[in-house]
C-alpha cells in the first residue's frame, strides 16, 4: 500500500493545491469523529465532589485493556498509535528528550513501558497494570530514576536530571522531605491528569494504596489525594492546559480499550470534585445546574439525649442557587410522627436568599427516634438530612433557665421513686496537683492512622507499622500536636524486625533529634519527657535500611491539672419534691456547675451542667457572647447561642472534628472520644475560642 507521505510526495503542485480542502475536510471529518460519544458521561451530570467523582468511576472502570508487552493487540502497538510525535513520527516520550524510531509493534530501542502512576502503589497486576490511559513509553534509564517515588516539585538535592523529568528531594509534602520526581512543565498537566484519572477509574483499588503512594494518597476513596497533593495537581491542571497529543491519546485509548481519561475530555472536572467548584454541580454542556449548597446531603441533625415528654428544636439553614421552583420538605422514615418541620415549601427566592427552617422534636416515647429530612424540587438533586434523639425516661438534669448576672433557674425531670432531690452548685478549682491525661493515643490495628504521614518504605501489618527494608530508610511523622507544654511524656511500644542488629528508632521533634533507641527481639516500652517545643509541632519517628523496626503504638500524656467541686455558700441544698429551684446571689461573668441527686432512688446523682452567669451592665445579651455548654454522654451541648453562628471544633491534634452553620439557640456537637478540644464560635465577625475537657 502506498504511504500517504509517499502519495503526496508524487503529487504535482496542482494536484496538492486541488487536494488540499479535501484532505482538510478528510482531517476534520476524522476529529469530529473522534469526539465524546452522545451521552457518554450523562450519568455524571449534575452531581459533585464525591458524588461525582464516583459516577464517573461508574462510566470508566471497566476497559478491555490490552495484553502487557510488545506484539500485535499489546502495549506498544497500543502507543504506535496514541504516542507518535506528528513532525517525524518517533516516539513521543514525556520521560525524556530523546527521539526514537518505532520498532513496528515491538519495544523502540532503549524504552521501557512506564506505569506513570506506580504500579507498586496498588502491588498486583489488576487491570490497571495494563491500562494504557496512564501507561506510557519511556527512556529506560528515566523510567528507573522515577522509580516509584511520588510526583512533586523537587527543590532540593536532584540525584537525577535528563532535562526533561527530575528525581530528588521535595519539600511539597509540609513538615517533612520527601523524595520525589518532576515532570517537564510542557507535561505537568498531562500527568496530573493521569494521576486523577487512575484514582478515579480505580476508585475500588482505595485500600490497596501502600509503599510510596502514602505520601500522596489515603485509603480513601475521596478525596483519596492528600491536601498538598490537590493543590498540586489542580494548579497543574490549571496552569497546563489540554493539549491536542493528550486528546490524541485518549481517543485512541477509548478505541483500543473502550474507556476515557474524563479529565481531558472535561478537565473542569477537576474543580467540581477537588477545587473552587466544589458543591456546584457539573454539566456537561456548561452554564450552572440547579444545585442546594446548604444543607450538604447525609448531614446530621442529632438532638442528643431528651427527656420524656420534653421537646426540643433545632434550626437547619438552607441555601440553594440557579433553582428553576420552590424547594419542598418532608419527613420519612421510622419515626416520623416525633418529628417537625415550620415549612413544607420554601419559595424560590428565599431559598437562593438562605431561609431557616426549624426542625423539631417530640419526646412522645421512650427510646432512640429516626427520621429523615428530605429537600427536593427546583430542579435540584434531592438531599437528605438523617434525624436523631434518644428519649429517656431516667432521671436527668435540664440545662438552666432564667440565667442573668446574679442566678439562674436549675431544672431537673422527675424521678418515679425520688422522696427528695439534694441540689448542689459549685465552682471547679485546682487543688494545686496534676494528673497524666492522654493527648495523643494510636495503635495502628486500622492502618495507618488519619493525618498520620510515612517516608520510605512502611508497610502497617498485624496491628504493627514497619518501618524500612533491605534496600530503603522508612519513616512516620504525627499530624501537629501541642507540645508547647513541658512535662509531656512519650511512649513508644516497638520491637526489632527479625534478627536485624542495631535496629534503632529515631526520635526526632520539628526536625531535630530528640532520643534513639535501640529495639530487641521481644515488644518493648520506651518513653522519654520531652521539653517544651511548638504548639504545633511533628513528631517523626525513622529506621534505617536492613536495620528495621515495627512501632506497635505511640502514647503522648500531658500533665493536666486535677480539679475539685467547692460548693457555693448554702449548697448543697434538699429542694423537696419540686423540679426547678432559684439560685441567687451568685457572681457575675463566673462559670459555675450544677448537679442534682434524687434521695430515695438509690441517691443517684446526675451529670453536671454548666452555667456562666452574664455581665450586669449587659445591655443586649445577642451583642455578648454567653455561650453556656454542658457534657453529654456523646459530646457536648451548647446553649444560650446567638443568630446566624458557624461552630467549628478541632483536637488539639489541629482535626477538624464537627464545624456547622446555625441559628439555633442550642446545638449537640458529637465528640468522637474523651479528651481536650478547642471549640471555635464565630459570630458578626468576631470569634471566641473555648477549651474543653470531654
Amino acid at each position: 500500500m502506498v504511504s500517504l507521505f509517499c502519495l503526496t510526495h508524487k503529487l504535482s503542485k496542482d494536484m496538492i493545491r486541488f487536494f488540499t480542502p479535501l484532505f482538510l475536510s478528510f482531517l476534520l471529518l476524522l476529529s469530529v469523529t473522534a469526539q465524546v460519544p452522545n451521552g457518554y458521561y450523562a450519568p455524571a451530570e449534575g452531581k459533585t465532589q464525591a458524588e461525582l467523582k464516583t459516577a464517573l468511576h461508574l462510566i470508566i472502570k471497566n476497559a478491555n485493556v490490552p495484553a502487557y508487552g510488545s506484539g500485535d493487540g499489546k502495549t506498544w502497538a497500543a502507543f504506535a498509535k496514541m504516542d507518535v510525535r506528528p513532525d517525524d513520527g518517533t516516539v513521543w516520550d514525556m520521560y525524556s528528550n530523546n527521539r526514537v524510531k518505532f520498532n513496528g509493534n515491538s519495544a523502540a530501542s532503549g524504552m521501557n513501558i512506564e506505569h506513570s502512576f506506580a504500579k507498586s502503589w496498588w502491588g498486583d497486576g489488576r487491570q490497571a497494570a495494563q491500562d494504557v490511559q496512564h501507561l506510557c513509553p519511556s527512556n529506560s534509564t528515566a523510567n528507573t530514576a522515577k522509580g516509584s517515588w511520588p510526583m512533586a516539585v523537587v527543590d532540593g538535592e536532584i540525584t537525577f536530571n535528563n532535562g526533561a523529568i527530575k528525581v530528588g528531594e521535595s519539600s511539597s509534602k509540609a513538615g517533612m522531605t520527601i523524595i520525589a520526581w518532576e515532570p517537564s512543565d510542557e507535561y505537568k498537566g498531562d500527568f496530573a491528569r493521569m494521576y486523577m484519572y487512575m484514582v478515579t477509574a480505580y476508585e475500588d483499588y482505595a485500600t490497596l494504596w501502600r509503599a510510596n503512594s502514602v505520601n500522596q494518597l489515603d485509603n480513601n476513596t475521596y478525596p483519596v489525594f492528600e491536601q498538598w497533593t490537590v493543590d498540586l495537581i489542580l494548579k497543574w491542571n490549571r496552569q497546563d492546559p489540554v493539549s491536542q497529543k493528550e486528546k490524541t491519546r485518549t481517543n485512541e485509548a477509548y478505541k483500543i480499550q473502550g474507556n476515557r481519561n474524563p479529565y481531558i475530555d472535561y478537565p473542569e472536572l477537576a474543580e467540581h470534585i477537588w477545587g473552587n467548584k466544589v458543591g456546584q454541580p457539573w454539566n456537561a454542556q456548561g452554564g450552572d445546574f440547579p444545585y442546594i449548597s446548604a444543607p450538604v446531603n447525609g448531614q446530621e441533625i442529632d438532638f442528643g439525649k431528651v427527656a420524656y415528654g420534653n421537646n426540643r428544636t433545632s434550626t437547619l439553614h438552607v441555601k440553594a442557587s440557579n433553582l428553576t421552583g420552590d424547594l419542598t420538605l418532608s419527613l420519612t422514615g421510622a419515626n416520623v410522627a416525633d418529628f417537625g418541620i415550620s415549612t413544607q415549601t420554601i419559595e424560590k427566592t428565599q431559598a437562593e436568599s438562605g431561609f431557616d427552617v426549624t426542625v423539631t422534636y417530640n419526646a412522645a416515647s421512650v427510646g432512640a427516634k429516626v427520621a429523615v429530612l428530605n429537600i427536593a424540587g427546583g430542579g435540584v438533586t434531592p438531599v437528605s438530612v438523617p434525624l436523631k434523639a434518644l428519649s429517656s425516661d431516667e432521671f436527668m438534669v435540664l440545662p438552666a433557665s432564667n440565667v442573668s448576672h446574679s442566678g439562674f433557674t436549675a431544672n431537673w425531670t422527675v424521678s418515679a421513686t425520688a422522696q427528695n432531690y439534694l441540689l448542689n452548685v459549685f465552682t471547679l478549682e485546682s487543688d494545686g496537683s496534676t494528673q497524666p491525661a492522654v493527648l495523643l493515643e494510636e495503635s495502628f490495628d486500622n492502618g495507618m492512622p488519619a493525618l498520620w504521614d510515612a517516608g520510605g518504605f512502611t508497610e502497617v501489618k498485624d496491628g504493627s507499622v514497619r518501618m524500612a527494608s533491605g534496600g530503603s530508610n522508612g519513616s512516620i511523622s504525627t499530624p501537629p500536636v501541642d507540645l508547647s507544654t513541658s512535662g509531656i511524656v512519650l511512649t513508644v511500644k516497638a520491637k526489632r524486625y527479625g534478627t536485624d542488629s542495631n535496629a534503632d528508632i529515631t526520635v526526632s521533634i520539628d526536625n531535630g533529634e530528640v532520643a534513639k533507641w535501640t529495639t530487641e527481639g521481644d515488644s518493648k516500652e520506651f518513653s522519654i519527657t520531652l521539653d517544651e517545643f511548638s504548639d504545633a509541632s511533628v513528631i517523626t519517628f525513622s529506621a534505617f535500611k536492613d536495620r528495621r523496626v515495627y512501632i506497635e503504638s505511640v502514647k503522648l500524656e500531658i500533665p493536666a491539672e486535677v480539679y475539685r467541686p467547692v460548693s457555693v455558700a448554702g449548697f448543697p441544698v434538699e429542694t423537696g419534691n419540686i423540679l426547678t429551684y432559684p439560685v441567687n446571689g451568685l457572681l457575675e461573668n463566673t462559670l459555675y456547675y450544677y448537679s442534682v441527686t434524687a434521695l430515695g432512688n438509690d441517691n443517684k446523682e446526675s451529670e453536671r451542667i454548666a452555667v456562666e452567669t452574664q455581665s450586669a451592665n449587659a445591655v443586649d445579651k445577642t451583642e455578648k457572647n454567653n455561650t453556656l455548654w454542658m457534657r453529654t454522654q456523646s459530646g457536648v451541648q451548647l446553649k444560650n447561642m446567638s443568630d446566624n453562628y458557624q461552630v467549628s471544633v478541632t483536637d488539639l491534634l489541629g482535626k477538624k472534628v464537627f464545624t456547622q452553620s446555625s441559628s439555633a439557640p442550642e446545638l449537640h456537637i458529637p465528640l468522637p472520644q474523651k479528651g481536650l478540644y478547642l471549640l471555635r464560635i464565630q459570630h458578626n465577625q468576631q470569634s471566641e475560642t473555648i477549651k474543653i475537657l470531654y
